[in-house]
């Protein structure tokens, strides 16, 4: 027996032990670990549990704080009287607004509904109560039918969610339901005049649940009735439609506030009831850990290393002692390159056969490569990677010398993918494709000299040294005719245009490529060609979104020349350049109509006044016979447009800001906004910020807070006051917004000044 193998059988032994040891002792001690660390995650399931109660429930005891507040406002009990007039009305309005404005980072608005009244008082407007029910999604019957239902209890959930949930993609391939849903709430109030007025409270669904992992699968849910009132999910769309399914009538839910989990399925459940709304419980869904999960991989792995290494290296250090008297007698014999003895001459030998067949399979590995080389290299030549002075030297490495010149590209591709995937497993298409490929490539030799490449899953390319189209398509459609002929799958193919060099080969299979992505526009079409792709790109007008906000943009500025070129190219390309059809070009007249209607919308002005003042170009435009006389009346009506912008710019000067600054001056203790000052001052909002920021140096928002700042830096010099009531003088309704605000103008916080200041 050779003495190495004694040796090696003697190190493996000591190996063995070595680990199995370790692996032992690393195994009771995470063990513990991965308890702790088990205890440690339904410690945070459960304070984000209790935190989102926390959130949800505040949110709504400042509801209905507010609602009894406005249960005693003077204005909304007039209102209840249900004589209330215009001026009562417009009052409740005032009211409404000016809370949702104070209360606006809690993200909810409340709207006032008389028991048996037409209108309804929201905080953006009047409306009346059909209306009302369309916008919020119900019918005025479900509104009643849920009302009858409170049986005493205060207050209702009148959302609901869909039996078939919607879902918005996610950046990472997760999913969140119903972001924009609304959770509406409905609270029936005794006036002091004995009448019922509804307060209805309406929080976004995404501003009411807490904010999700989305890198994590869980789900948030509020329960009303065993229902789901909210829910919120970052699972696949699958398990979120399972998860809706859930029977929530056999869950076991909590009947104090305490916090309880339990398993259901793959889930554990984490469930909690609301302090302020007595029906509702929170739902907490995540997956059931698993082992691998919470086991701390990395560490067992660093532990288990370190033990292991140290564990060889003693064992390695032992057994070469114990083995240094026969490999001293090995390596006499390997000097003298004999083999004394049976068991060194079965090393040699071995060794030899192992030299020699590693020589084999060297050039066996070597020979196999040649293919996959070669078609690397047709690949980047297609790709256009291969640089033009290494072209005829890899032709030639390649056995591809007849791919000179006078070359076509094809590329073929099964029609139905889709259904073919259904019947077929991913084996068999390759196997049908691998041999579809084969037969083409046969019986197209027969006419033409031609490579053939494996492009991906579906398709396949096919180098034809040929320039007729009309030959090449009529021998691919007989071929494909005879490939399809009793089987259920379909090919199509997309011919490129002929290149006269082989350096040129990437423009004929980019256009290729491009024709097939076309193929959805050309009906019952086998073969598509490059020259039917150029005619059904000229047959549609051109007028990119890009290009229409361009032109909206320097419209609005002023700025003549550069949207006069916008344009101009815009006009000829699709009235001189492309042939086009009397629909395509009204559907394209139609767009620029459009494009000067949003104009006039982002300038705050009725499109209809624009029209009226200028009907004849607008009717030269219809009626126009040619192509210049189009051009002519569109540029007209933004030429038009251009100088009512610039007449306007003009009315505004330097005086005009400087009112406005006195106006900000006097009034910066109120809620001002941009809008307020152009309508005080009969401007749109856009001019007066242009101007601003032209004559004043510093944009409309940046001027007023600045003036706030240092209003606020002034009361602070002469009383001390509270930072909320210092936000509130200077017209700020939020302590918060005013702290950053402070902070960024002045780089400390109201209270560091104070305490600089005193």
């Amino acid at each position: 027996m050779f003495k190495k193998s004694f040796f090696t059988k003697l190190l493996i032994a000591y190996f063995t032990i070595v680990i199995a040891y370790t692996a032992i002792a690393v195994c009771l001690f995470f063990y513990k670990d991965n308890q702790n660390v088990r205890h440690e995650l339904n410690q945070k399931n459960q304070s984000f549990l209790e935190q989102a109660r926390e959130k949800i429930d505040s949110k709504y005891a400042v509801a209905f704080n507010l609602i009894n507040q406005l249960k005693l406002n003077e204005h909304i009990i007039n209102f209840a009287s249900g004589d209330s007039d215009y001026y009562s009305i417009t009052r409740t309005y005032y009211e409404l607004r000016n809370h949702l404005d104070a209360f606006a980072e809690f993200g909810y608005k409340i709207d006032l509904m008389e028991n048996d009244g037409e209108l309804v008082i929201t905080p953006h407007y009047s409306i009346d109560k059909e209306r009302y029910f369309e916008e919020i999604g119900l019918s005025e019957e479900l509104f009643q039918e849920k009302l009858s239902l409170l049986n005493g209890k205060r207050l209702n959930t009148l959302a609901a969610l869909p039996s078939s949930p919607s879902h918005t993609e996610n950046t990472e391939d997760d999913s969140v339901y119903g972001y924009d849903r609304v959770i509406t709430t409905v609270s029936p109030e005794k006036m002091r005049r004995g009448n019922t007025l509804f307060f209805i409270v309406s929080i976004y669904e995404q501003q009411l649940l807490p904010l999700l992992a989305s890198e994590s699968h869980e789900a948030f849910a509020i329960i009303e009735d065993d229902q789901y009132a909210a829910f919120k999910s970052t699972f696949d769309s699958k398990q979120t439609a399972e998860l809706l399914r859930l029977p929530l009538d056999q869950l076991e839910k909590p009947v104090s506030a305490d916090y309880e989990k339990y398993k259901s399925g793959p889930y554990e459940i984490h469930m909690i009831r609301s302090l302020t709304m007595p029906a509702w419980t929170y739902m907490y869904l995540t997956p059931v850990q698993s082992f691998d999960e919470t086991f701390n991989m990395n560490g067992t792995l660093l532990l288990f290393g370190i033990l292991t290494a140290a564990g060889l290296i003693v064992s390695y250090v032992v057994t070469r002692r114990m083995y240094k008297p026969v490999n001293r007698l090995v390596d006499l014999f390997k000097g003298y390159d004999h083999t004394p003895n049976k068991d060194e001459f079965t090393f040699l030998h071995e060794t030899a056969v192992k030299i020699n067949t590693a020589n084999e399979q060297l050039k066996s590995a070597m020979n196999e490569n040649r293919l996959p080389l070669r078609e690397k290299f047709m690949r980047d030549l297609l790709h256009g990677l291969v640089p033009q002075e290494q072209i005829q030297a890899q032709l030639g490495a390649h056995q591809l010398e007849q791919l000179q010149s006078d070359l076509t590209v094809c590329v073929i591709a099964f029609s139905k993918l889709k259904e073919l995937m259904e019947q077929y497993s991913k084996e068999a298409i390759l196997t049908i494709k691998s041999q579809t490929s084969l037969i083409m490539q046969e019986e197209l030799k027969e006419c033409f000299v031609c490579e053939l490449l494996d492009l991906d899953f579906s398709k396949y390319v096919l180098i034809v040294q040929h320039t007729n189209t009309e030959d090449i398509q009529r021998k691919l459609t007989q071929t494909m005719s005879h490939i399809t002929e009793g089987y259920t799958f379909g090919m199509i193919a997309a011919v490129g245009q002929p290149v006269s060099s082989v350096a040129d080969i990437e423009q004929s299979f980019s256009q290729a490529m491009q024709v097939l992505e076309w193929r959805s526009a050309v009906d019952r079409t086998t073969i598509m060609t490059y020259k039917q792709l150029s005619q059904m790109q000229m047959d549609n007008y051109y007028y990119p979104i890009d290009a229409e906000r361009d032109i909206i943009s320097l419209v609005i500025r002023g700025e003549r020349e550069q949207a006069s070129t916008i344009l101009n190219r815009i006009l000829q390309e699709n009235l001189e350049k492309r042939t086009l059809i009397p629909e395509q070009l009204e559907q394209f007249g139609l767009l620029l109509l459009a494009t000067l209607n949003r104009i006039m919308q982002q300038l705050n002005k009725a499109p209809s006044e624009f029209w009226q003042q200028h009907n004849d170009p607008l009717e030269t435009l219809r009626n126009s016979e040619s192509s210049a006389e189009a051009i002519s009346a569109i540029v007209h009506l933004f030429d038009t447009m251009i100088d009512m912008i610039s007449q306007q710019s003009e009315m505004m000067d330097q005086s005009t800001v400087k009112q406005m600054m006195e106006y900000i001056h006097e009034n910066y203790h109120i809620d001002l906004s941009l809008t307020m000052i152009a309508e005080t001052f009969n401007f749109s909002p856009g001019y007066v910020s242009v101007a601003f920021k032209k004559y004043a140096g510093e944009n409309f928002k940046d001027y007023l807070n600045i003036y706030r700042v240092q209003k606020a830096k002034e009361i602070m010099q002469k009383e001390k006051v509270k930072i909320g009531d210092l936000a509130l003088m200077v017209g700020c309704n939020n302590a918060n917004t005013f702290i950053r605000m402070f902070r960024k103008y002045e780089g400390i916080s109201p209270g560091q000044y104070a305490k600089n200041v005193q």
